[in-house]
């Protein structure tokens, strides 16, 4: 007999049933939807492939999610996210494709408190996630030794997720 157990719940409808894994053994509820702009996130393939990026291998909501943590531990990081915001992005094609990518919670919580800070109010343009999320990352990548900085504030944040999971 299997002693381990599974943590799964099953949903019936239409007279069938179809496993729905709890919050308890799915990280699914930790990660967010968000777009990045297709030069951003060439930015984050080269940081995914680079030879530093090992044990353990740091996947792309965790290179996002440190680009975020990065910007924020800086000082006044509404003013630099803003100011690149108005000055950079808004003079790109605003049809540039983008790529559909995940974000830990956390770190979309301070994108969430940014888009809706009143610098994202009337009379100010309305910036949505995939700018906020982007400039995180081309703000993150200007930084000195950006790459070594992205890398700590990737594995920090998976320490902070699992301690507070363990």
């Amino acid at each position: 007999m299997n002693t381990s157990s599974v943590h799964t719940e099953y949903q019936t409808g239409q007279g069938t049933s179809s496993p729905r894994p709890t919050p308890a053994c799915s990280r699914q509820v930790d990660i967010v939807g968000t777009r990045i702009w297709l030069d951003e996130f060439n930015l984050l393939e080269v940081l995914y492939n680079d030879v530093g990026n090992c044990s353990p291998k740091l996947r792309y909501p965790d290179l996002i999610s440190a680009c975020v943590s990065v910007v924020f531990e800086d000082a006044d990081p509404a003013v630099r996210i803003f100011g690149f915001l108005h000055t950079q992005l808004v003079l790109r094609d605003q049809e540039t494709a983008r790529r559909q990518e995940s974000m830990w919670r956390m770190q979309y919580r301070q994108l969430l408190a940014l888009q809706k800070s009143e610098l994202n109010r009337h009379p100010h343009p309305q910036f949505k996630l995939d700018h906020f999320t982007t400039g995180c990352v081309a703000l993150a990548m200007q930084a000195s030794n950006a790459k070594a900085r992205i890398f700590d504030h990737a594995r920090r944040n998976i320490a902070l997720r699992a301690a507070a999971h363990y």
